[in-house]
C-alpha cells in the first residue's frame, strides 16, 4: 500500500528521539551567525520563537490548523547546503506534538498552494537530539523547503455536506454511497470471498491504495474494516459502487502504521466476482 512509503520520511520530521539522553558522540555546533545574517535578508520574516521564514510562492487556499493532516513536498537541508531529507512523492502527516516544533508553527503560517522557505534554530528542530545516522548535529539549523498542497477537513462537517449531493444513499451505519454502475444478479454475504478492483482515496483526492490497471484482488468480507464490508454487500456483480466511510466505519482512532487517524477514507470499487 502507498502509505507505507512515506513512514521513513515521517520519522525523520518527528521528535521522538528528542525525549532521549543525548548522544555522547554529538557534535554541538554554534550556527547563530547564519541566522543572524539570514533574518537580516530581504523578505525574511522572524516570528516570536525564532522561526524564520520567506514567502517563495504565495498560495490562494486556507490554513490548517494544529491536529488537521497536512499534504506537502518537502525538502530539508543544513546550512552547508547538505539535503538529508525529500520527498520523492506527496507525503501526509497530523500536526501534533511529535513534529518538529518549526514545522508545526510553519505550516499553521502557510495557505494551500503556498511555497515557503522555513529556517528552524535549533531549539525548533532537533535540539541535542539529531537523528542517527545522519550528518544533523547537536543544535544544527536546519532549512526547509516546503509546498502545502492540501490538507483534510473535519471529517464530521464533510460526511454531512457529502450527504446533501442528490446521487448519495445512506444506510443505517452512516455510510455513504453512490452508484456509479449497476451490477446483476446476488450480493456477497458477510463472510464470502470477493474479487474487486478498487482506488481508496481521502477527501482532498489523494490515492492512498489502489489495484493497478486492470489487476484484481481478493478479500475475505469478515476481515476488512466494517465499512468497506458493509458497502460490497450491498453490490451485485459487475456494479461499481463509490463508498465514503466515516471515522468510526474505517480506521478510527487506531489505523495502521503511516495512516493518519480519524479520517473520512474514500473507495470506489468494481465488484468483478465472488
Amino acid at each position: 500500500m502507498k502509505y507505507f512509503s512515506i513512514l521513513f520520511l515521517v520519522l525523520l520530521l518527528t521528535t521522538g528521539c528528542m525525549s532521549s539522553p543525548s548522544s555522547p558522540s554529538c557534535e554541538v555546533v554554534d550556527e547563530t551567525s547564519y541566522l543572524e545574517e539570514n533574518a537580516q535578508k530581504e523578505g525574511v520574516v522572524v516570528t516570536n520563537s525564532g522561526l524564520q521564514y520567506r514567502i517563495i510562492e504565495e498560495g490562494n487556499g486556507s490554513t490548517p490548523s494544529l491536529g488537521d493532516v497536512v499534504f506537502v513536498d518537502y525538502e530539508g537541508q543544513l546550512i552547508n547546503g547538505d539535503t538529508f531529507i525529500e520527498t520523492e512523492q506527496l507525503d501526509y502527516f497530523p500536526l501534533t506534538e511529535n513534529i518538529l516544533p518549526g514545522l508545526v508553527e510553519g505550516i499553521r503560517i502557510m495557505d494551500e498552494g503556498a511555497v515557503y522557505e522555513f529556517v528552524l534554530p535549533g531549539e525548533l528542530g532537533y535540539g541535542d537530539n539529531p537523528p542517527p545516522n545522519t550528518s544533523i548535529n547537536c543544535g544544527s539549523v536546519l532549512i526547509f523547503t516546503i509546498s502545502l498542497d492540501s490538507y483534510l477537513r473535519d471529517a464530521d462537517l464533510f460526511m454531512i455536506n457529502n450527504a446533501t449531493n442528490e446521487d448519495i444513499e445512506i444506510t443505517e451505519s452512516g455510510l455513504q454511497y453512490r452508484v456509479i454502475k449497476e451490477g446483476e444478479g446476488e450480493q456477497p454475504e458477510a463472510n464470502q470471498v470477493v474479487t474487486i478492483r478498487y482506488s481508496g482515496s481521502f477527501t482532498n483526492g489523494f490515492v492512498f491504495d489502489e489495484t493497478q490497471g486492470n489487476e484484481t484482488t481478493e478479500f475475505s468480507l469478515g476481515g476488512l474494516i466494517s465499512g468497506f464490508s458493509e458497502g460490497v454487500q450491498l453490490m451485485n456483480k459487475g456494479a461499481i459502487y463509490e463508498f465514503f466511510l466515516p471515522p468510526d466505519l474505517a480506521y478510527g482512532e487506531n489505523p495502521p502504521a503511516g495512516m493518519p487517524p480519524n479520517v473520512v477514507l474514500i473507495f470506489e470499487v468494481e465488484l468483478v466476482s465472488f
